[in-house]
């Protein structure tokens, strides 16, 4: 898959910028679409070094987008989202647009107040009444190819000014980091990290607040009804790197294991928290689950 990267330090800005063209009312389906092309410019901003973004577990302090990469975009007066996906011939140094192609779109796709985001592209609703966006957070995560983390569980969000468009994104998720050496022969093939309470949630359904001011992008997440205290990441059997990151929802984890597992998910080797030991992970936050040598891994009988 072709990646385009752009460089950046810890914090991932989308400055949007909306190209709209008129449409007169022949334009206007009866069905309440319209044929319209709209594209949003996303640049790169290095001013921010608070917070963990997907940039950051970039070896190079870069951003890499996928040509299939997608983001969801909703108004606040309506439910429906839209999708953007990105131009892979748009790609000019440090910006990409995200465009919808020229398909229809909702006649109110023009916001009473905000825009609000959310990569990456899932299967997600929007409740206008309270701003909220709920979505699935995976409990079963995969190494991106090139990566050490699963894209796809990097979930950001965001929300924007109608007049000035710009989206400030930020993660969703904490994220566990466990270095793993010695595993040339594949021998681990899975990391797991799982709350010795189970009322914790790492994982699972999940609601996520935009709030919108002139200064940053701040939201919270909330375990749904589905949910797991849990979360299992697949490696892959040749890595570049020997550090790993497990996104997790943000909250309190009274208490933790980690398990290495083979092909067969048979743990090879745990590791046990010490009793009594809260950790609060939060949003965008990185926290250091350790150093694991496979050598030093007992036998498999």
């Amino acid at each position: 898959m072709k990646a385009f990267k752009f460089l950046s330090n810890t914090a991932l800005v989308f400055s949007l910028v909306l190209l709209a063209s008129c449409s007169s009312n022949d334009d206007q389906e009866e069905t309440g679409y319209k044929k319209q092309k709209l594209e949003f410019k996303a640049n790169v901003d290095l001013s921010d070094s608070t917070d963990v973004t997907r940039a950051t577990l970039e070896g190079d302090y870069s951003v890499s987008w996928d040509e299939n990469d997608e983001i969801f975009v909703y108004c606040d007066n309506a439910e429906e989202a839209v999708t953007f996906g990105i131009t892979p011939s748009s790609i000019d140094g440090g910006t990409a647009t995200f465009t919808n192609y020229g398909e229809v779109l909702p006649i109110w796709f023009d916001p009473l107040d905000a825009y609000y985001a959310l990569y990456p592209h899932a299967s997600a609703t929007f409740d206008v009444s309270s701003s909220k966006i709920t979505s699935v957070f995976p409990t079963h995560q995969t190494v991106s190819t090139g990566r050490t983390y699963d894209k796809k569980a990097l979930f950001m969000t965001a929300c924007a000014d109608k007049d000035e468009r710009i989206f400030n994104f930020k993660n969703i998720p904490a994220l566990i980091k466990v270095n793993l050496s010695n595993n040339g022969d594949g021998k681990v093939k899975f990391i797991e990290i799982e709350s010795k309470n189970s009322a914790n949630i790492l994982s699972g359904n999940f609601e996520v607040s935009p709030i919108y001011n002139t200064s940053k992008i701040g939201f919270k997440a909330i375990s749904g009804a589905d949910k797991k205290h849990t979360v299992k990441l697949q490696i892959p059997e040749k890595a570049e790197s020997t550090d790993f990151y497990l996104a997790v929802l943000p909250g309190t984890i009274n208490g933790f294991i980690i398990k290495f597992e083979d092909a067969k998910s048979t743990v090879l080797y745990k590791r046990e928290s010490k009793e009594g030991v809260d950790v609060l992970v939060k949003s965008s936050r990185i926290y250091n689950f350790g150093s694991f040598d496979v050598a030093t891994f007992p036998e498999e009988k």
